[in-house]
């Protein structure tokens, strides 16, 4: 029993990239590695939650600091009428911008990231669930 459990301690390694996070195409082939991916990836998603929660709030602080800088680019502003105000705000604020662009880039990355790996949960699930039907049919599981 250890001998399997440390087969498919070493097949999770290979599904989930641990250094990059990604998910790499792997079929299991018995209801040892089925768990132990299902286990896997639910533990990957119970982590996402605190990591997903500072994504958002980089995301509201990059914003709240492009729209800070915007206005503040716009009182110091001596241009005449209120468009050439916002076009010299705007141009000012375009670093504060891209740091707002980036965080919300990274931020729904993360969120698709999330998305992928609830699909590919529930399609192991739903493969465990047949897979222990079979077995109980069989005979199995008596």
């Amino acid at each position: 029993m250890t001998r399997l459990l440390n087969a498919a301690r070493r097949k999770v390694t290979e599904i989930a990239n641990l250094s990059t996070g990604e998910i790499v195409d792997y079929t299991p082939v018995s209801p040892l590695e089925l768990e132990m991916l299902i286990r896997e990836i639910g533990d990957r998603l119970e982590n996402a939650v605190p990591v997903i929660k500072q994504l958002w709030a980089d995301r509201y602080a990059a914003e709240r600091k492009f729209i800070e800088e915007r206005a503040k680019a716009m009182l110091r502003s001596k241009e005449d009428t209120v468009t050439l105000r916002r076009a010299e705000a705007d141009l000012a604020s375009l670093p504060y911008k891209h740091e707002f662009d980036t965080a919300k880039e990274i931020l729904h990355a993360a969120e698709e990231l999330q998305k992928a790996l609830t699909a590919k949960l529930y399609g192991f699930l739903n493969l465990n669930k047949v897979q222990a039907t079979a077995y109980q049919v069989g005979g199995y599981g008596r």
